[in-house]
């Protein structure tokens, strides 16, 4: 039977998925559990809203005193950000400022300039974050930018109001390094009334054209120079190298009223074309005017017009024009303006010169070092001396430039740019500084200078130049012996007699060659060096405020071979009549007006070899730096004991025996010099440090002692005593100093010559006791040495006596014998003060000697052919008449005379040069020389007592180095 049970079961079975069939019995009771759990959750949702409704409620209470911490945090940042902006406003250049007449221009120092790539042309009103306003300013292209610039009526603006103003901010961005040009023909300048006050200005003339010409060739100059392919505008140039040019801007007032047809294309010829050299036009224009015929303002292509965003419409949105400039403030500008000193720029060396790197340079075709630079680059100005790679040749160089033009810039340049790229080996310097000068005194100890001569006297100057001849020929000598043709040609065979260095001299003022010169000898040297020097290595770098100088001959044939000129400032008539220079090289030099600027030619004048630039500044203190480091870096390199110096010759000082360099090869050595070694010495030229002397017998015990400095670079004035007929030395002339300094250094060199036991002195000392020349004698003699010092008349008639018997026991002896016998001397100090032996009346009224001079007439007489020597100092020639009488006088071969009387130096030599000695003052002390075989005076300075302390420190050296012989 079917019923509702077995449906149920039989819908159980064909349940799906396995699923168990739900009875509608179950199926009831499982809708009233959900009912129940529905409303179970509506009562728990509703009770959670009105949870939430009074969190809401709570939340929004409290929420303002939450959010008030980020509310005044953000007041605070909208505050501090418009103080900020306001800041900045007011710390603006002043240039940028919207009321220049608010400023206190006479407490303004103008030391920030400010290059105007945009300039302002008016101020905006805008509203800060904090709801204030403020004017800021706005800006249209200038300097980065290649237009004219045009200012014209338009309603509520005075457009001279906008020139002045415009010329004020300009001088306030560039106050240094700008340059006006102020064109009113209309008025006759009156729209520009403060020209005057500008500091840089052009100067205006009648004829309009011609400046516009000026300003043409002027912009014409600085793009030749500056201008390259990588540096196209002025402004785009080193600021060191540029330094010293000038922006300039062109107002042209009540334009084109009172402008020719020829002034108005110059300006649009400017304006057009010379904004990359820095030249700005400005036009202010008078509407109401006509163009002259074939002109108009379509000829300014690229204009702007300055006050044309200020219109009414700009003025409605808060755009306002600056403000008016009083009288007062202009004339306070100008004045603080004029007052205010730039801030020296200076290009320095280390840009220009690798000083890291040293010693790379090989020297076998040329010199050449950077001094500068010009445009873009920083070492492009060269000096060259030598064959350049493309065949050309620059044997020589010369210096034209006025006092304060920075000669010493270049010169301490050029040479420390060499003695870094160049090793002692490759370069050697001869320095000549010319009279009062000391550019130079500094390079003693600069291990590439040979020579050094300061406040160079003429007679000094032409022998250094002399002793270049003499370097020249001996080359030039060398490389024809050995089958080649110059120096290069002598590197190129692999240097077989040794390596050669290049020679540079430079001379600063070399006019000093041809001063007191009647024979031309200064002239006929420098011609020489000019016309052959070049071949031999050696190349000269004359300086001097002009090229050619007074006394200077064979001119045209020496400038001939003067390849490299260098111009720096130079006044306008000598630029003008400068034929040294093209007409592009003078007006290059033209524009050298500051201190540095330079123009080189390297092609002998030719006006497409211009180089135009700045030189590089090399302060006192780098430089010694400088010298001394590489005095360290040469002294380790050729492993030197001791720095090499140069030597030095002081034209206003007296010489130093110690910086004698042939005494110092002598005591140098480490044992007494044999026979052999004298001799060898004796037969070496000066400049090998040797005496030059051919004649040096041992048998005649020849004794050489070095008395002073010559006036040339290898020549040390010495006398040579022998044993022959007169062999005496004579010191005369009114100078303390220099008759103690030579006699002194005399006894002090005794043992130099001669072993102890084969010499003996005796000193007779009449020096003033308790004055400062009393003891120098005393302290002359070496310790242990047969120097015997004398204070009392007897005790040196005694000792005459005892020479006199030596001198007679002498005769009696063989030649052979004679030889044997110690060199004897006679050292006799003031012998003005020796009243002992002055002459005495005899009968019938004729002076006779006195006993004690008798004897040493005696030994005058023939006493030096065995071997005893008299030495005699006085202080004039009446005070010697006294002692001696004529012939006694003549039997003193050597002779050395100080500054006297016309009348006392031909008694003395037979000609007046003793009284012409110290025509230039009392410093330095000058002195003659005269070997009476020879009959021809050397002149030289000599060796001065000065103080007790510097003299014994020299006396205790020799006496050190004696005493390393034994």
């Amino acid at each position: 039977m079917i019923d509702q049970k077995y449906v149920e079961q039989e819908l159980a079975k064909c349940s799906p998925f396995d699923q168990t069939y739900v009875t509608l019995e179950e199926r009831e009771k499982q809708q009233v559990i959900a009912e129940n759990a529905y409303e179970e959750e509506r009562v728990r949702c509703e009770r959670a809203y009105a949870n939430l409704v009074d969190s809401v409620d709570e939340c929004s209470k409290m929420l303002p005193t939450l959010l008030q911490p980020y509310r005044d945090d953000a007041e605070l940042k909208k505050t501090k950000l418009s103080e900020e902006i306001r800041h900045a406003l007011s710390n603006l250049h002043v240039a940028l400022r919207h009321n220049l007449n608010m400023v206190d221009w006479r407490d303004y120092n103008f030391e920030e300039q400010l290059i105007p790539d945009q300039i302002t042309t008016g101020f905006q009103v805008m509203t800060l974050p904090d709801g204030q306003e403020s004017r800021m300013p706005t800006f249209m292209p200038f300097m980065s930018s290649s237009n004219c610039f045009i200012i014209k009526q338009i309603e509520g603006v005075d457009p001279m109001c906008e020139v002045h103003n415009v010329v004020l901010r300009l001088n306030a961005h560039l106050p240094y390094t700008s340059q006006y040009c102020l064109l009113d023909p209309a008025n006759s300048g009156r729209s520009f009334l403060y020209q005057k006050n500008i500091p840089h200005k052009r100067m205006i003339e009648k004829d309009i054209s011609r400046v516009l010409e000026e300003i043409e060739d002027d912009s014409l100059r600085i793009r030749q120079t500056y201008l390259d392919q990588s540096t196209k505008r002025l402004q785009d140039v080193d600021e060191n190298i540029r330094s010293n040019e000038r922006f300039e801007f062109i107002f042209a007032a009540n334009f084109p009223s009172g402008y020719d047809r020829r002034a108005i294309e110059l300006l649009a010829s400017i304006a057009n074309n010379a904004t990359d050299t820095g030249k700005y036009v400005f036009l202010h224009l008078d509407t109401e005017q006509n163009y002259p015929n074939g002109t108009s303002l379509d000829m300014f292509k690229s204009k702007v017009n300055f006050v044309s965003r200020r219109n009414t419409e700009a003025f409605e949105k808060g755009l306002f024009c600056p403000a008016t400039l009083s009288d007062e403030t202009i004339e306070a500008f100008f004045e603080s303006l004029s007052n205010a000193k730039p801030q020296e720029r200076k290009l320095a060396f280390n840009d220009v010169v690798d000083t890291q790197n040293l010693w790379l340079g090989d020297a076998s075709r040329e010199l050449r070092s950077s001094i500068g630079g010009s445009g873009s680059k920083r070492n492009d100005l060269e000096i060259w001396f030598g064959e350049s790679k493309d065949g050309r040749n620059s044997a020589h160089g010369m210096l034209g430039a006025t006092t304060g033009a920075g000669k010493s810039y270049l010169y301490h340049a050029f040479i420390m740019g060499l003695a870094c790229s160049y090793s002692p080996e490759e370069l050697q310097f001869y320095l000549i500084d010319g009279k009062q000068g000391v550019e130079f005194q500094s390079y003693p100890k600069l291990p590439h200078a040979k020579v050094v001569s300061l406040k160079t006297s003429p007679q000094l100057a032409r022998s250094v130049v002399a002793e270049l001849v003499e370097e020249m020929e001996r080359r030039n000598e060398m490389f024809q012996s050995l089958g080649v043709t110059n120096f290069t040609g002598y590197r190129d065979a692999g240097s077989p007699n040794g390596k050669l260095p290049r020679i540079m001299l430079i001379v600063d003022e070399y006019q000093v060659l041809f001063e007191d010169d009647r024979d031309g000898v200064g002239s006929e040297l420098m011609y020489k060096l000019a016309a052959q020097a070049r071949s031999a290595g050696i190349h000269m770098f004359v300086g001097s405020q002009r090229f050619g100088v007074p006394g200077m001959q064979k001119q045209q044939h020496i400038f001939g071979n003067i390849h490299l000129r260098v111009g720096m400032k130079m006044t306008a008539a000598d630029v003008t009549a400068l034929q040294e220079f093209g007409h592009n090289g003078k007006r290059l030099l033209r524009a050298c007006k500051e201190p540095g600027q330079a123009v080189v030619n390297d092609g002998a004048g030719d006006d497409e070899r211009n180089v135009a630039g700045r030189v590089a500044f090399l302060d006192n203190d780098t430089r010694v730096g400088l010298i001394d480091y590489l005095s360290e870096q040469w002294q380790e390199a050729a492993s030197l004991s001791a720095p090499k110096r140069a030597i030095l010759l002081d034209g206003s000082g007296q010489p130093e025996i110690m910086a004698n360099p042939q005494l110092n090869a002598l005591i140098g050595k480490t044992a007494r010099p044999s026979q052999s070694e004298w001799l060898e010495f004796a037969s070496r030229e000066a400049y090998q440090q040797g005496l030059g002397e051919k004649e040096w017998y041992p048998i005649e015990s020849p004794s050489v002692f070095w008395l002073g400095q010559e006036l040339n670079i290898h020549g040390h004035a010495r006398t040579i005593l022998r044993r022959r007929p007169h062999e005496h030395l004579l010191i005369v002339g009114d100078s303390n100093e220099a008759r103690l300094g030579m006699l002194g250094y005399f006894v002090a060199q005794l043992p130099l010559n001669f072993r102890n036991e084969n010499m003996h002195a005796v000193v007779y000392d009449r020096s003033v006791k308790g004055s400062p020349w009393h003891g120098v004698m005393a302290a002359s003699a070496m310790p242990n040495s047969n120097v015997e010092i004398i204070e009392k008349g007897s005790e040196f008639d005694e000792a005459l006596e005892q020479l006199v018997v030596e001198l007679e026991r002498r005769r009696q002896l063989d030649e052979d014998d004679v030889a044997e016998q110690p060199s004897l001397f006679v050292v006799l100090n003031e012998v003005q003060r020796a009243t002992e032996l002055q002459m005495q009346a005899g009968r019938f009224g004729v002076s006779e000697p006195a006993a004690a001079t008798a004897k040493l007439i005696t030994l005058l007489e023939s006493g030096s052919e065995l071997g005893i020597h008299v030495i005699v100092a006085a202080d004039s020639m009446r005070a010697l008449q006294k002692v001696f009488g004529r012939n006694d006088i003549e039997s003193f071969r050597h002779k050395v005379a100080l500054q006297m009387s016309e009348d006392d130096s031909f008694a003395l030599l037979k000609m007046r040069h003793a009284a012409q000695l110290q025509l230039e003052g009392k410093e330095p002390i000058n002195a003659l020389y005269i070997d009476q075989m020879q009959s021809r005076p050397l002149h030289f300075k000599p060796y001065c007592y000065r103080d007790m302390d510097k003299y014994q420190a020299d006396i205790a050296v020799l006496s050190e180095r004696y005493a390393m012989w034994g």
